[in-house]
């Protein structure tokens, strides 16, 4: 089954900048109207604000995922609106100064929360509110998390608890891989390395030329895109896509 993306209610979390903003432009431009979530309001107002000159509807909301009142709001706030049929968990937070172990658990138990805990818990208000959408029962509701290449392989890796949180969100999404268990929903994930988003341009120019040399190319945030669309439109079911670069 393909699925029109045309008047679909979205919600795209941490996208008022980075990845999350070009997600949320990308589903505009698919005719999907979008919930445009961020903890900066100004910054999400300016991505609704935008998403809005593809001629849909577009809303800024602010939260915070690492607070559950806020997910419950996100989710009250997509049922004031009729219901949400694709749900894009992109929030991610790396923890501020010291990492495990020298960081405090608070902090790196923030990291957990912002990284693998929200997007579990939103996953789970999105399904909760499957049987409330407006009219719309032809299967197409989808949720995409997206991880990182943090969470992939056995190498070291500096900050432990960011790695930890995105390979469990792998491993969350291969564990709904039966529909069945999310009342008909697929949940999938996206999985990529550096996206060559302003500051990583920056941060990869500055880089000594013979470490460029080991490291794999940026990932084009066009790229995750496509794939996210791709994933709404006929992905399958708990489907991981690695976007590795190079």
């Amino acid at each position: 089954m393909i699925v029109d993306l045309r008047y679909r209610l979205a919600a795209v979390t941490g996208a008022g900048g980075g990845l999350g903003h070009e997600l949320a432009l990308a589903l505009g431009r698919a005719g999907a109207s979008v919930l445009v979530v961020d903890r900066d309001p100004g910054t999400a107002e300016a991505t609704a604000a935008a998403v809005r000159r593809s001629r849909v509807p577009a809303w800024p909301l602010r939260a915070d995922v690492g607070e559950d009142a806020d997910l419950v709001a996100i989710a009250a706030r997509g049922r004031d609106l009729g219901g949400l049929d694709l749900l894009v968990n992109n929030a991610g937070a790396w923890t501020v100064g010291e990492q495990w172990p020298a960081a405090l658990a608070t902090d790196w138990g923030r990291t957990l929360d912002v990284n693998l805990r929200a997007p579990m818990r939103l996953t789970q208000l999105f399904l909760d509110g499957l049987a409330g959408r407006r009219g719309r029962d032809d299967g197409s509701p989808a949720v995409v998390n997206i991880s990182s290449s943090a969470g992939l392989g056995a190498d070291a890796y500096r900050s432990p608890e960011y790695a930890a949180a995105k390979a469990g969100l792998v491993r969350f999404t291969t564990s709904l891989s039966d529909p069945g268990a999310t009342g008909g929903a697929r949940v999938m994930a996206v999985v990529p390395g550096w996206i060559g988003l302003d500051r990583a341009q920056a941060e990869w120019a500055a880089l000594p030329a013979e470490e460029r040399e080991h490291l794999p190319a940026l990932v084009p945030p066009a790229a995750v895109c496509r794939e996210v669309l791709r994933l709404f439109s006929h992905g399958s079911a708990g489907e991981v896509v690695e976007l590795l670069g190079g």
